[in-house]
């Protein structure tokens, strides 16, 4: 049994040389320009008798009157399919389907304009009443948003992902100075929901409280002065304040 193994082994080991060897010749063979330029030659003969065969062909009578018979016999069937009362009616109610598919889609698609409308009106008059930010403003509250969360960074409540999970989804801001004075928009602090208008989960530490439907003076007490808060921000971001 041993021997049979050994015999195979070596039979496979000669077996596996022998197509390494193949391989290399190969390989020599294709880098040899002598071979590249016998190879290329032998393409191009082949292409041109392919091009003369073609035509040839193309210019027989032959060959032309046999294909001017096939479209004329394929235009004749295709006159008698059209003109059949069957397949008119096939087409019409092929149409009808489409015109009912497309008119079914503007629909869905005028639904969910009208949908997307009543949302941006809905977030416009509850969340941005007052007057539109200034460019400087929007990219200052850009940069801010970026922070996350200044109150749960301060506690050190939440990881790097958190932090960057809250800047591009969960921080608002926060208009420490209303929002229709001179620099409102730019006098903002990045909070979390819980720290800014929504009570805190069961079991969340007894710190987090909002600083809107809440108790202010509270909120004020665990988290600093929201004047001092915005100083924070504005060194964060490497900014100065354009107010002062």
């Amino acid at each position: 049994m041993s021997d049979n193994h050994s015999d195979y082994e070596k039979k496979l080991a000669q077996a596996n040389a022998a197509r390494l060897r193949q391989i290399e010749r190969q390989k020599a063979r294709l880098a040899c320009p002598e071979y590249q330029k016998k190879r290329l030659a032998k393409q191009n003969d082949t292409q041109s008798r392919a091009l003369e065969r073609k035509q040839k062909r193309m210019s027989d009578p032959e060959y032309i009157n046999e294909q001017r018979e096939k479209q004329i016999k394929a235009s004749e069937k295709l006159r008698i399919k059209e003109s059949s009362p069957e397949y008119r009616k096939k087409q019409i109610a092929k149409k009808i389907v489409q015109a009912k598919i497309q008119q079914a889609k503007a629909a869905t698609k005028s639904l969910s304009d009208i949908q997307t409308v009543k949302a941006v009106k809905r977030n416009t008059s509850s969340g941005m009443k007052g007057r539109s930010p200034t460019a400087v403003e929007k990219r200052l509250g850009n940069k801010i948003a970026g922070i996350g969360c200044i109150c749960c960074l301060n506690k050190g409540w939440y990881t790097t992902d958190m932090q960057q999970q809250e800047s591009t989804k969960f921080v608002s801001l926060h208009h420490v100075d209303g929002r229709t004075r001179e620099w409102a928009h730019a006098k903002v602090l990045p909070l979390c929901a819980y720290h800014h208008d929504t009570p805190a989960p069961d079991k969340a530490p007894v710190e987090l409280t909002p600083i809107h439907r809440g108790n202010k003076n509270e909120w004020v007490q665990i988290n600093g002065t929201e004047e001092t808060l915005l100083q924070q921000v504005y060194a964060l971001i490497d900014e100065k304040p354009p107010w002062i």
